[in-house]
């Protein structure tokens, strides 16, 4: 008997998910404002159409070392998407944030 590696099937609501995670982005974004020190914006689907997003932010360097970089989540959504991508309802509401200067 052969072990032969075979690559998983691909499911379709697989792809249009990852496909949807730039839209996800950008209107996450567009919605509660692009922080100063933005780091990245993290997109996990769950199920049904829902997503967890963090905004995460790059903290000050502190200390000697202008190597080190320290990053946290800035904000945290649970979304409820549609099959298109378009964000349907959001826990807590998409608001623009606050920035300090």
């Amino acid at each position: 008997m052969s072990n032969v590696d075979q690559a998983a099937p691909q499911n379709e609501n697989a792809l249009a998910g990852s496909e949807h995670t730039e839209k996800i982005k950008s209107q996450v974004l567009e919605k509660v404002g692009r922080p100063p020190r933005l780091h990245r914006v993290e997109v996990c689907r769950h199920h049904n159409g829902n997503y967890r997003v963090n905004v995460w932010e790059r903290l000050e360097p502190t200390g000697d070392s202008a190597y080190s970089t320290r990053a946290h989540i800035l904000s945290s959504y649970y979304l409820k998407v549609s099959d298109s991508g378009e964000i349907i309802r959001s826990n807590p509401p998409l608001t623009k944030l606050r920035f300090s200067a």
